[in-house]
């Protein structure tokens, strides 16, 4: 339990005693995803495997590290490659009016079920957009700054989401790889977004 504290996969809001306090919706996306033995990707290894599904060429490898990563992802399913991917990014959600939801979208990367506002990526995936949520990508340490001035407050169950990362390569296309877009749709609570991110994956995999 610890660990999974400690690698960011259960929310921890409070304490009693010696007990901790688990955030509801971070067990139910848990038990969703499940979990897996075995030492997550890097975010570097990452992000190359994602944009690898994605039909991208990360550049931030090595020929020989691409080599062998392609040949690990044929041997993966969608459930592995999410679990292996847990640490591509920091995640952060809060609790957003309409107004400053719609100011943050104009901030992010669009990815999860935000990134169906693009008539592509909603037909990839066979959703429509209108979620209610919004949900991207920043660089690392840009997340405060939005909470702070767009008024966003924490909340494990949050209408925001704000992905962090380290790595801009990945993005210089404008926008998320579909790959990542996926991953992060296996990881709603809401069962048609779990599945159709699932989906693609499994058509990702054996493409």
């Amino acid at each position: 339990m610890r660990q999974l504290v400690e690698s960011g996969q259960l929310t921890v809001i409070g304490r009693v005693g010696r007990s901790i306090l688990l955030d509801t919706a971070s067990v139910e996306r848990l038990s969703a995803i499940g979990t897996r033995r075995g030492r997550a990707w890097t975010a570097k290894t990452a992000w190359a495997a994602l944009a690898l599904l994605s039909g991208q060429n990360p550049t931030w490898i090595s020929s020989s590290e691409k080599s062998r990563l392609k040949s690990r992802l044929r041997r993966l399913d969608a459930a592995a490659v999410c679990t292996l991917a847990r640490h591509k990014d920091h995640v952060l959600r809060y609790r957003a009016t309409q107004e400053a939801l719609d100011r943050l979208s104009f901030h992010l990367i669009a990815s999860g079920a935000a990134a169906m506002q693009d008539e592509s990526t909603a037909e990839t995936f066979g959703m429509a957009g209108g979620s209610g949520i919004a949900e991207g990508y920043v660089m690392a340490g840009d997340a405060k700054a939005l909470a702070d001035s767009l008024g966003l407050v924490e909340d494990p169950s949050g209408n925001a989401i704000i992905h962090e990362v380290e790595l801009v390569e990945p993005f210089a296309e404008g926008r998320v790889p579909v790959a990542a877009v996926a991953v992060d749709l296996m990881g709603s609570l809401a069962t048609r977004e779990r599945t159709a991110g699932k989906r693609v994956i499994e058509e990702l995999l054996h493409a």
